[in-house]
């Protein structure tokens, strides 16, 4: 081996632009910074001190965020009580995370890096070196670099505190001898992050580990290369690696790209479609190809073993490029096309580039057939007269078709060519069932919810075969009003139900009024804090919006959100296009703020919506007949079944006393309007039981309900027709004959006269 043991500034591992300043700021960042404690940005004022790493191990590395906001917003709350020093010391880190990728512009990487110094206090500039260095482009990270970032920074933020801990001839030793440093690489604490390993031992040694981050990679290149070029048998792969380079620059009389022609084809063998990462979901896409520009490109796709967009004055862009960053180059590019359509081609081609990856599924129409693949690599413009497909992506297609008609409803129904690329990974079962790669199953309806049980009757008072009729009606159309008059228990049956179907942590409920709105109730654009301070709009999710989404991503459990006093709100207002989506759950409908084009929205089947209406409430008018036909009404009268025997099962099992049921049946029969007549649940409260209580409730809570429905009827005396006194004369004269009812003392002198 020769010796490594000072990296020559001339030396190019590898024919890669910008390679030697890269190389030079990941070795100061390893000398003058890991090893020295210093700083990349502010020499005068070291910042990768112990105290500064314990400090971002507590704030970034033991409280990740794992919620559904991007990277930075989740790291301004997690650094938000950190110190500006700290702050500056994860710029840094940042900074070699990203310095030697290929994916970003050397723009994107400075504005991200600009981004956290933003934080610090006073503000941090970014060296002009340093600027430089950040526009090399060595190697593509993958989706690793991209999906990760977090575990990959926790891993330096570890691995810098490891070093430290070395002796000084331990850290002396691992900073002259690559194997050595791979040594305190591979034992250091952390997420195991490969790539991000790899990647700082070539930063570190870039004379003897090669740019590859790879693993899959690094194998093949040492075997195909190994017969010719290793003049000794295959071993660990760095050192082999290093000696294959070596001799194929003798030959070629400079540094090679093992990526390019003619060495790629050495190593690289064609394959059949990849499997998605073990830590990368897959994810399936319609492409539309059946009338591009008036041709059926979908035979061309299968023949070439490719699906394509047009993409004809799109500027050839880096994978994985950011939304904003394609968002300008679009409006640049395609400037004499209309906004809608520029904001059309934005969401096609992000979804084409960034969203789709190696493995993901594809499905496409051509006369009347669905054909199916597999993408089998990334993105790349080409230079094709055909204007038609001339960004691509490869594919392995598939054999077998299908009918579209003989294609399952959840399926069909998305693909209706409105958009070029459409997601689908909410339909992946059964796209996956279609190719045979799983057993046959009858599909999640998302409804797989239990039969009524005893216990649940018993508990909620109310009989078994009314409950099994609310699952069933559930079954057939998942949306189910409860309609009655007030304190008829309405809202407490509806919520138990849900929890019994759904589990505590799958129900949602919300209550609707007169200024309810669409924006309240599923999305709309609500101010956010921008970056730099300003203000702008964001597109937030209301509480249907996030229950779909949790539906979506889990389709085997079922989701209740339940809506409280619905005709309360103004229906056509709030559910505006869902109007239809509520009676065509099979159905996908275009939004009215819409964030990704490419995904259509539905509502799945294992939503369930049960909504609560009070009848009594006459000044808001009644549901209107679109609505009544896309739910089933259940009523809860307290003179009928389940009502009327809830306050009496109940009263049984608490040992109280029964007379409280016969005083509100007496009350309730001298209530000629079906929907005045007052629920158990006002007289179902510890409260009422105590001393005075069942006087309290009737006088503050019983007769006020009762004077509204009277209010402008001139001749009634409401405490004296209605009076908890007056009701109890009128039950003792009916049953004055018999022994007469339990009787419930009160221990209060009611005013009530007759």
């Amino acid at each position: 081996m020769p010796d490594l043991s000072v990296n020559d500034p001339e030396y190019v591992s590898m024919d890669r632009p910008g390679a030697p300043a890269v190389e030079a700021i990941g070795r100061r960042i390893l000398d003058e910074c890991i090893a020295g404690r210093g700083s990349l940005f502010t020499p005068e004022s070291p910042v990768w001190t112990a105290n500064n790493l314990d400090e971002l191990k507590r704030t970034f590395v033991d409280r990740p965020d794992a919620g559904g906001e991007d990277f930075f917003t989740k790291l301004t709350q997690q650094l938000a009580d950190a110190s500006s020093d700290s702050v500056q010391l994860f710029a840094e880190l940042f900074t070699l995370n990203v310095l030697p990728l290929y994916d970003y512009l050397g723009e994107t990487k400075i504005d991200r890096i600009s981004k956290v110094l933003a934080m610090c206090s006073p503000s941090v500039a970014l060296p002009s070196d340093v600027g430089e260095a950040l526009n090399g482009r060595v190697f593509r990270g993958g989706r690793a670099f991209m999906s990760r970032r977090w575990a990959q920074i926790g891993f330096l933020i570890e691995f810098a505190r490891y070093f430290h801990t070395l002796s000084d001839d331990e850290q002396d030793k691992a900073l002259a001898d690559p194997l050595h440093f791979r040594d305190v690489v591979r034992a250091s604490p952390g997420p195991s992050e490969p790539a991000q390993r790899q990647a700082l031992m070539y930063l570190a040694f870039p004379r003897f580990f090669l740019p590859i981050v790879s693993a899959t990679d690094r194998r093949a290149i040492r075997d195909g290369f190994a017969v010719n070029h290793l003049g000794r048998p295959a071993g660990d792969v760095d050192i082999d690696l290093h000696d294959i380079n070596e001799a194929v620059m003798a030959e070629a009389g400079g540094p090679v790209d093992f990526y390019t022609s003619p060495w790629k084809e050495v190593w690289s063998m064609p394959t059949d479609a990849p499997s998605p990462p073990t830590d990368q979901v897959q994810h399936a896409w319609q492409v539309y190809g059946s009338n591009v520009a008036g041709k059926d490109m979908v035979p061309v796709w299968r023949t070439k073993g490719i699906v394509s967009l047009a993409a004809k004055f799109l500027r050839p862009v880096d994978p994985d490029i950011g939304r904003d960053e394609l968002k300008g180059f679009v409006e640049e590019d395609y400037r004499s096309s209309g906004y809608a359509a520029r904001q059309v081609k934005v969401d096609e081609f992000y979804s084409f580039l960034v969203r789709m990856n190696p493995g993901d599924l594809i499905v496409s129409i051509s006369q009347g057939r669905a054909y199916f693949g597999t993408v089998t690599g990334d993105a790349e413009f080409t230079h094709s007269d055909d204007d038609r497909s001339n960004l691509r992506r490869p594919v392995k297609w598939e054999t077998q078709s299908h009918p579209v008609v003989d294609l399952p409803m959840e399926l069909s129904s998305r693909l209706n060519g409105q958009s070029e690329v459409v997601d689908l990974t909410g339909q992946i079962d059964s796209i996956q069932e279609l190719l045979g790669h799983q057993p046959a199953t009858t599909p999640a309806s998302g409804l797989n919810i239990p039969d009524a049980n005893g216990d649940l009757a018993a508990r909620l008072h109310v009989p078994e075969d009314w409950l099994q009729e609310c699952i069933d009606l559930l079954r057939d159309r998942p949306q189910l009003i409860f309609y009655g008059p007030p304190g008829t228990g309405k809202t407490y049956l509806a919520k138990e139900i849900a929890r019994y179907i759904a589990g505590d942590s799958n129900v949602k409920i919300v209550q609707f009024h007169p200024a309810y709105s669409y924006e309240d109730f599923f999305e709309g654009y609500r101010p956010a804090e921008l970056s730099k301070g300003q203000v702008g709009f964001d597109l937030k999710p209301g509480p249907l919006r996030s229950l779909v989404d949790r539906a979506v991503e889990n389709p085997d459990a079922t989701f209740v959100l339940i809506i409280d006093e619905i005709n309360r709100g103004n229906l056509a207002k709030i559910f505006g296009e869902l109007y239809f989506l509520l009676e065509y759950r099979n159905e996908s409908i275009d939004l009215m703020y819409r964030s990704d084009n490419a995904k259509q929205f539905n509502l799945p089947r294992n939503v369930i919506l049960i909504g609560t209406m009070n009848t009594a409430d006459r000044s808001i008018a009644l549901v209107d007949a679109a609505m009544r036909r896309r739910f089933a009404f259940l009523p809860l009268h307290p003179s009928e079944s389940p009502t009327n025997g809830i306050l009496r099962s109940w009263l049984t099992e608490t040992d109280r006393p029964r007379e409280v049921a016969d005083l509100l049946d007496e009350l309730n029969s001298l209530i000629d309007d079906e929907d005045f007549k007052i629920g158990p649940s006002y007289v179902m409260r510890e409260a009422v039981y105590q001393p005075g209580g069942l006087d309290r409730v009737w006088r503050t809570a019983i007769l006020p309900l009762l004077e509204e429905f009277h209010y402008g009827d001139r001749g009634i005396d409401i405490r004296s027709r209605y009076g908890l006194e007056a009701v109890r004369r009128r039950l003792d004269a009916k049953t004055t004959a018999n022994s007469g009812p339990e009787t419930f003392t009160d221990d209060v002198d009611s005013t009530d006269t007759d």
